[in-house]
């Protein structure tokens, strides 16, 4: 990736944490990909940094890219339902929050100088906004990536369960 001096990278999802002041989720399903950058927008297009509360974490998947910010309650639900981020979006729900989902575009034709129009999902939880795009996957692979972002991981208690069990017999 080259560099941008409006980005600073980040080695994983859990360094980003100490750059930002909310927990990034992190998708349990990435339809096969790896993570393969993060970076946290930390100066603005004067180049004057920003505030570690204004501040966006990219992480890139190759196929699509997940994009997580704290914006406050207001703007988060405006950016997410309210903005447009392609010609015709659709309501959803990603884990039982307000979303918009975009349709991947069509192939655009040889001498089309903007490209396809990616797929796009946006949502907000609370204070936090939420879009996941892609210009080669579908919008209902990257509703199934944004639902994985909630999805429980396993703990110590299904273990217990299986070491409580009574014997058969």
């Amino acid at each position: 990736m080259t560099s941008n001096p409006h980005f600073e990278t980040a080695p994983s999802l859990k360094a980003a944490r100490a750059m930002l002041t909310f927990q990034p989720r992190e998708p349990r399903y990435t339809a096969g990909l790896r993570l393969r950058s993060v970076r946290i927008h930390v100066r603005d297009h004067k180049l004057r940094e920003l505030s570690v509360n204004h501040r966006t974490l990219e992480a890139h998947y190759g196929g699509f890219v997940l994009s997580q910010a704290r914006k406050g309650a207001d703007e988060a639900r405006r950016l997410a339902l309210d903005v447009r981020y392609g010609a015709a979006g659709q309501e959803g729900q990603i884990a039982g929050h307000a979303a918009q989902i975009y349709e991947l575009g069509p192939e655009p034709a040889p001498d089309d100088i903007d490209g396809r129009s990616p797929a796009v999902v946006t949502w907000y939880d609370a204070d936090l906004f939420f879009l996941v795009a892609s210009n080669t996957m579908s919008s209902d692979e990257l509703v199934r990536i944004a639902v994985s972002l909630y999805a429980q991981r396993r703990n110590q208690t299904s273990s217990r369960q299986r070491l409580n069990r009574q014997p058969r017999g």
